[in-house]
């Protein structure tokens, strides 16, 4: 759905290296894309699982006033440099419906399009809609999605860096007999003018993909659109599998948004974490290679945001790295068991027992044995963890309570502060009260440090009153 920081909230697409060229090295066509059976394969007949990121709309990359803005052509240089490894862009249209298309292709879309093709990208024009469709008020009428593509596609349709995204999010009504009629003729007018892949959404924010099992949309060259979030449930095969995954088998599937939102701001649809649904969900894709993905959303505005106003990287908890390293082909790891205060000295106050040791806080383990807690009657317990040396760290992930990530009510940290030791001295970094939530990320802005320290002031809200600490993760 679309994310959007305060605006509004709802990928460029990784292909295998045995079926791509080294983007940096590609300034040429690539090969034209086309379905069969359930794969998108290229011109040579090689199976392409899209993989990669969106980013944010052209015509909307001025709105936030506080942010370090850049431009778009930045962005996508972005996604080929420094460990990013992107082969397709997913380049949002959101404000084309009753303009001058002539005018808005020439500043929004064009240019854009035109840098990924000199990066050696393929291109998904995306007509990023978020509403009901047809004649009901409000509804997005079939003439006007219609009008846009009849437009666009015969200007891209000879181009085969170049993929169509129909309609983002059709909402209402939720019917896919209802949506084939809609979206049909639009279809049809493309495919008189153009064979370009075309990536099909259904109703109810792009979820109903399942009524393509029975009534297809004709034309060629189509692969079903899923968005999911966390608000969806977990990322596991029992839940994913009647969604999308069992509808792979048969279609071309592409997950063309996910993600996920650690931050206390998250809103019900993308509050998640990296170690409780991300991870899976990797897991679960790649296992499926029939399954492409396009994560949302490479930016420091729009939600869940990849890096902070500044351009920092988000790492941890957050989806920035953890992305970055799935687009490389790096290992499958949770930010639980991959952090630099993993091996540290840590002491403690106290401790409940002999199996749950101050050592447990750094040991890489979010499991229920892997867990420090204080003793029963330390009220005010202190976890001290000792880096060895001062390291730039940008985030501390605090783990607690029992049975993560579905944790027990009243067994996580209730109060508690998070402290850094920097040259200076202790500076804090970060402060909670009535906390409810079983991680707790925070933000550090000091200099380097060489030592964290929790400092809790009530260890949990169940009897017996004690600290129950999975991991503190440096990142």
């Amino acid at each position: 759905m679309l994310r959007k920081s305060l605006a509004a909230l709802c990928t460029a697409l990784l292909f295998s290296a045995a079926s791509l060229v080294n983007a940096s090295a590609q300034t040429t066509a690539l090969p034209a894309l086309h379905t069969e059976g359930n794969r998108i394969k290229n011109s040579a007949g090689t199976n392409v699982t899209l993989k990669g990121v969106s980013v944010i709309a052209p015509e909307q990359n001025d709105v936030c006033t506080d942010c370090n803005n850049k431009s778009i052509n930045d962005l996508i240089d972005m996604t080929v440099s420094n460990g990013w490894n992107s082969k397709v862009l997913r380049l949002l249209v959101t404000e084309a419906i009753g303009k001058d298309l002539n005018a808005y292709d020439a500043t929004y879309i064009k240019p854009y399009v035109d840098h990924a093709v000199a990066k050696g990208l393929y291109v998904i024009i995306d007509l990023h809609l978020v509403r009901n469709y047809g004649d009901a008020a409000g509804a997005v009428p079939q003439a006007d999605v219609k009008g846009f593509w009849d437009f666009i596609a015969p200007r891209y349709a000879n181009n085969p860096n170049v993929l169509f995204e129909v309609f983002n999010e059709p909402i209402a009504p939720d019917n896919w007999a209802t949506w084939k009629s809609y979206i049909q003729p639009v279809v049809n007018s493309i495919r008189s003018v153009a064979s370009n892949v075309i990536l099909m959404g259904s109703p109810s924010w792009s979820t109903r993909l399942n009524g393509a099992l029975t009534d297809p949309i004709t034309g060629g060259n189509i692969a079903y659109v899923y968005h999911l979030y966390p608000n969806q449930g977990p990322a596991t095969a029992a839940n994913l599998d009647p969604k999308f995954g069992t509808a792979s088998a048969t279609l071309p599937v592409v997950l063309t948004e996910f993600g996920w939102d650690p931050s206390p701001s998250a809103d019900q649809v993308t509050a998640g974490t990296t170690s409780g649904w991300g991870l899976p969900l990797r897991q679960y894709l790649d296992a499926r290679p029939q399954i492409g993905w396009i994560g949302w959303i490479f930016d420091n505005f729009w939600a869940p945001v990849w890096f902070d106003k500044n351009w920092n990287l988000l790492s941890g908890e957050y989806q920035g790295a953890f992305m970055r390293d799935w687009l490389a082909g790096a290992p499958a790891t949770s930010p639980c068991s991959s952090h630099l205060a993993r091996g540290a000295t840590v002491t403690a106050s106290s401790t409940y027992d002999a199996t749950s040791g101050a050592p447990k806080a750094v040991d890489g383990s979010c499991a229920d044995s892997g867990r420090w807690m204080s003793a029963v009657g330390d009220t005010a317990p202190v976890l001290t963890v000792d880096l060895g040396t001062y390291k730039d760290v940008s985030q501390v992930d605090v783990y607690s309570g029992y049975g993560y990530p579905n944790v027990a009510t009243g067994t996580v940290l209730t109060a508690f502060k998070v402290e850094g030791h920097t040259s200076a001295g202790w500076v804090q970094l970060g402060s909670y009260t009535a906390n409810t939530r079983a991680l707790v990320s925070t933000v550090v802005t000091s200099a380097a440090i060489d030592q964290i320290r929790l400092t809790i002031t009530d260890p949990s809200s169940i009897t017996p009153d004690i600290a129950r600490v999975y991991e503190v993760a440096a990142h």
